[in-house]
């Protein structure tokens, strides 16, 4: 190291010259604290969790003209009527239209899981009356009959009115987070 000569001392005071010290702050002390565990939906919407498969139970097939109608306990009777009526804005729609019974269950499940995070409450989901099924039943008709029975999500579901698909579509009511 070298040491500091009197002409550098002298040339480091000349560079001084009207600078002031800066005021002393009073410190402010900070505490740590431990972050609050993150909560299930939180950790499902920043990741993205797909949505789990529905264990699909049996039930019995239906014809292609005929009414679905399916709703959870709890359910005001007005909001059932109202459903079947149509007279809810519908904020999601699904058409199964050209999907395979795979395809059509993977697609389903993510459109009733993804409208669920994202707070709708309101689907219309058309899966055809089935006539060019190679079955003596409607594949998908009966496909969704069954997996909205099982999928946690829904509260509700039943055949459209006229307007918005007749028996070729479902109103799905889903419950709120």
């Amino acid at each position: 190291m070298s040491k500091v000569t009197e002409e550098d001392k002298l040339l480091f005071k000349e560079a001084l010259v009207g600078v002031s010290p800066l005021i002393k702050q009073k410190k402010v002390e900070i505490v740590a604290t431990k972050p609050k565990a993150p909560t299930k939906r939180a950790i499902e919407n920043k990741y993205q969790i797909p949505p789990q498969k529905a264990k699909i139970e049996y039930t019995d097939s239906v014809n292609a003209h005929e009414n679905l109608l399916n709703y959870r306990k709890g359910l005001r009777i007005q909001d059932l009527k109202r459903l079947r009526k149509g007279e809810f804005t519908i904020q999601g729609r699904l058409d199964l239209h050209g999907y395979t019974e795979e395809g059509a269950e993977l697609r389903l499940s993510q459109f009733i899981h993804q409208s669920y995070l994202k707070k709708y409450r309101y689907l219309l989901v058309v899966h055809g009356k089935g006539y060019n099924s190679d079955t003596s039943f409607p594949v998908l008709k009966n496909l969704v009959n069954r997996m909205l029975r099982s999928l946690p999500e829904v509260i509700a579901f039943c055949s459209a009115t006229q307007k918005d698909g007749g028996v070729g579509a479902v109103y799905v009511l889903i419950k709120a987070q």
